[in-house]
């Protein structure tokens, strides 16, 4: 009976089993369904990829004092704030920040060669569907070969333990376009490069790998 968990290892004997087989059954596959969710949902391999985090970047931090002489404009070219060079070439590359009047910015595209970027009404801003991004949750991926939408499992993941206390299920949804090609998993992970601990102290740093399930496709896939 070593498989059992907790407090049902302890309360069902042998004779309990031997009396009601049934029974016992049903009870043992209705535990292990509520004991891990991810596992139990159906699962299909999509195969091993890249793992890296990404962040939201806050312009009052000490790394972005300087001069403001780059211009944050939004693609009809109406002025949204000045700042540092520095913030708006990390804002370009992690696609979110804080101004320091409490504003949340995000990189939007390119518009005659020249970076554009709009205000986000969202804390930690929006990802590709138009859906808040969520930390330790949101994961971006390429959509060529995850659809967008969709539900997936790392299990390598699971178990890592995050700043609220909180223990991680594997469980992460792709809702953003990631700026790259090929099996690759970034993974939002909220305020400041260091927000990425938890998952180096479970020895998942960037660039390591992690195996990728696919638990829950999107009922219409994205193909953009």
């Amino acid at each position: 009976m070593g498989f059992l968990l907790g407090h049902s290892r302890r309360a069902i004997t042998s004779k309990a089993i031997m009396t009601n087989p049934t029974r016992f059954i049903a009870v043992l596959l209705l535990a292990l369904s509520l004991s891990s969710p991810a596992w139990a949902a159906p699962r299909q391999k999509i195969g091993r990829a890249v793992l890296t985090f990404y962040w939201i970047i806050d312009e009052s931090k000490p790394r972005y004092r300087g001069k403001a002489d780059s211009e944050l404009r939004t693609a009809r070219g109406h002025l949204i704030a000045c700042t540092t060079r520095r913030f708006r070439t990390d804002l370009v590359m992690e696609g979110t920040g804080w101004l320091k009047d409490g504003r949340t910015v995000m990189y939007d595209r390119k518009v005659d060669g020249q970076f554009r970027f709009r205000i986000a009404r969202s804390k930690f801003g929006i990802g590709s569907l138009g859906r808040p991004l969520r930390p330790y949750r949101t994961v971006a991926v390429d959509p060529r070969l995850i659809p967008l939408g969709s539900k997936l499992y790392i299990p390598e993941l699971k178990g890592t333990r995050l700043p609220d206390g909180t223990i991680h299920d594997g469980v992460f949804v792709a809702s953003d376009r990631g700026h790259f090609r090929g099996l690759h998993l970034d993974v939002f992970v909220g305020a400041g490069s260091k927000a990425a601990l938890p998952f180096a102290r479970k020895g998942y740093v960037s660039r390591s790998h992690v195996t990728i399930y696919l638990l829950d496709p999107p009922k219409q896939a994205s193909h953009h």
